[in-house]
Formats: C-alpha cells, sequence, structure tokens
C-alpha cells in the first residue's frame, strides 16, 4: 500500500492527495491484492458480483466529487505495476516447480480484478456524466461500449498475451523471438494514451504506419508459432478516408484477436483490397471453426458488425466445425456511407 500510495503521490493523482478519496482507493486495492495472493497460493477466486457494483457506485461518486476518469485510469496502472513486482518476489518464496505457474495466473486474476472493477467504475462515470447532460442515447452508449472493448479491452488482451508467450518461452528455455515484455509494456501504454485522449475529447490516431505494417506488427506482438500469418493489401490506400482506415484495422484486428485466442489456427491470411468505390477485406484461418449453433454474438463480433455498419457496409462470418473461419466485410467509398474525412 504504500509503494502503492507513493505512486499516486509522484503522479499528482487526485485519489492519494485527497484523504476521503485515499480511503476507498486504499480499500479497493487492498481486495485486488487479497484475491491475487490467495490465487498465487492455489485458491480458486473468482471478482464477486458485489466488487463489480461497488466499483460501479464508486465511479458515480467519483463523477459527483469531481475526480477526472483519467486519474481513475491512471492509479489502476499503477497498481498494475506495484502488484506484478509484489506477486513476483510472493512468488520467489514458493517451491522452484510451481512458481512461475502459479505466478501467471495471479498476474491474469490482477488483470481480471482490476479490470472488472475499471469496466463498472467507466459505467458509474458514464451514467452519471450522461444524466447530468441529458445525452443517454442507445448509439452514445454503444459507441462508448465499443471503443472500450476495441481499444482498452484489445490492448490489455494482447498485454495479457505477450506474458503468456513469455511464460512459455522462459519456461522452454526457447529464445523469443521478440521482447515480449516490452510488448506487453506498449500495450499498457496504449491504454493509458486511449484513455487520455478520450476522456480529453481528442481523436485518436490509431494508426502511425500503413496498413499492413500495423497489421504485421499486432500479428507479431500477439501470436505464437506455428501459427503463420500472412497479410496483403492491395489498391492504393489514399483512397481510404482516414475514419474508414482506422475502423477497418480495429475490426482486422478484432477478427485476429479472435483467431489467435480461439481458432487453433496453424495459418491465418488477411487480404484487404481497395477499390476506388469500395474496399473489401477477409480474414480466413484453418482453426477448428464454430459450433453450428451460436446463441447471439459476443461483444467483439457484435462490435466488429457496428463498426462496419455505422460506415455503410456490411460484414459476414462464415464457419464450419473443424474447418476453419472467415470474416468477410465491404465498405463502400463512394460517399454513401460514414466514412467521408
Amino acid at each position: 500500500m504504500a509503494r502503492y500510495a507513493d505512486g499516486l503521490r509522484e503522479a499528482g493523482n487526485a485519489l492519494a492527495l485527497r484523504p476521503e478519496l485515499w480511503l476507498t482507493c486504499e480499500r479497493q486495492a487492498r481486495q485486488i491484492l487479497g484475491e491475487c495472493i490467495d490465487t498465487l497460493h492455489g485458491t480458486e477466486v473468482q471478482v464477486a458480483e458485489e466488487a463489480e457494483l461497488a466499483s460501479m457506485a464508486l465511479g458515480v461518486q467519483r463523477s459527483f466529487e469531481k475526480v477526472p476518469p483519467i486519474d481513475s485510469v491512471q492509479a489502476a496502472r499503477v497498481l498494475f505495476d506495484v502488484a506484478v513486482g509484489t506477486l513476483t518476489e510472493a512468488a520467489a518464496r514458493l517451491p522452484a516447480d510451481i512458481a512461475l505457474a502459479r505466478s501467471l495466473t495471479a498476474v491474469r486474476m490482477l488483470h481480471d480484478a482490476i479490470f472488472t472493477r475499471v469496466s463498472a467504475a467507466a459505467i458509474g462515470y458514464e451514467s452519471a456524466t450522461l444524466r447530468d447532460v441529458g445525452q443517454a442515447s442507445t448509439a452514445s452508449r454503444h459507441r462508448i461500449a465499443r471503443d472500450l472493448h476495441d481499444h482498452i479491452g484489445s490492448s490489455i488482451s494482447l498485454a495479457l498475451r505477450c506474458l503468456d508467450l513469455y511464460a512459455m518461452e522462459r519456461a522452454s528455455g526457447a529464445t523469443p523471438p521478440r521482447d515480449r515484455l516490452a510488448d506487453a509494456q506498449q500495450a499498457l501504454r496504449d491504454v493509458f494514451g486511449f484513455t487520455r485522449s478520450m476522456v480529453s475529447g481528442l481523436r485518436v490516431n490509431e494508426l502511425h504506419d500503413g496498413l499492413k505494417e500495423e497489421i504485421d506488427a499486432y500479428s507479431a506482438a500477439s501470436s505464437d508459432r506455428p501459427a503463420e500469418v500472412r497479410s496483403r493489401i492491395d489498391g492504393d490506400e489514399s483512397w481510404l478516408p482516414e475514419r474508414t482506415r482506422q475502423e477497418l484495422f480495429l475490426v482486422v484486428r478484432e477478427a485476429l484477436r479472435n483467431a489467435f485466442t480461439h481458432a487453433r489456427a496453424d495459418r491465418i491470411d488477411v487480404a484487404v483490397r481497395i477499390h476506388p468505390d469500395a474496399v473489401h477485406a477477409t480474414v480466413t484461418d484453418d482453426g477448428v471453426g464454430l459450433p453450428d449453433r451460436r446463441d447471439g454474438e459476443g461483444t467483439g463480433l457484435a462490435a466488429m458488425r457496428q463498426r462496419v455498419t455505422a460506415l455503410g457496409g456490411t460484414l459476414e462470418l462464415i464457419s464450419e466445425p473443424g474447418r476453419g473461419t472467415r470474416v468477410r466485410l465491404r465498405i463502400p467509398l463512394d460517399g454513401t456511407g460514414a466514412g467521408g474525412r
């Protein structure tokens, strides 16, 4: 707790500078650390529904107390860094044959504990803010949910994936093809940067390089071998309005994340064809496919479909058990969609 408080004070975070706010912050941090330590010592732990409700109420309270949301996100980041160090120290006192597996499980518990509470608090913040300004529209809630999932959720998932790969490569003694810890750190920095931009009302420029470079960089950071990822971009990328370009990348990235997480594929192909009137994209894997009967769509697929639909496009999911999965989309560029500059 002392390290945590010092980290917040060094950052000038209001949650450590105002005693009444620190009390609630400390209480929640102790709960999270307790869950992680229990996990480290072999106890199965799940984040209780009561913790989500309490975090949602805390988000409403902090909104009323004029605590900027970025302070809560920053506090979560500081707690994550401090807790990883604490868990590493605790794991060093465990028997060597179980230390690595237990520490990895504890870090995953840390992610779940923090992300669940931050997500619930964000809902509390949002509900209080939207009530104040009278903008509680369904479209606004869906947009915020998509942004939270695709930017924050995907980056945190990438960070966890990098930690998983780091643990596996370390345990096997293999020479890693990339600096997995650096990739995890960069993914967490992306979470912080996006949240700062969202809170300050700035437009997020997701892409710094071309589509192929961004897709290849994400694939290299989040995939492991023997999965082979091949990407191809045909056409002039300058034909894409910036919003369409950013949304297209988010949809392709989510399709890749699903393939890495669920498909157990040997090969994944990404193909983007850019024409003057439309852009077409497919993400195809040779994995296990999806069951014949699916009850609705998960958050990721629903967000993908909503992003494409908002641009006037269409998205199709084709899959059979044992025969892989293909995500296929088309977005118009002839002015009929919503993707203009």
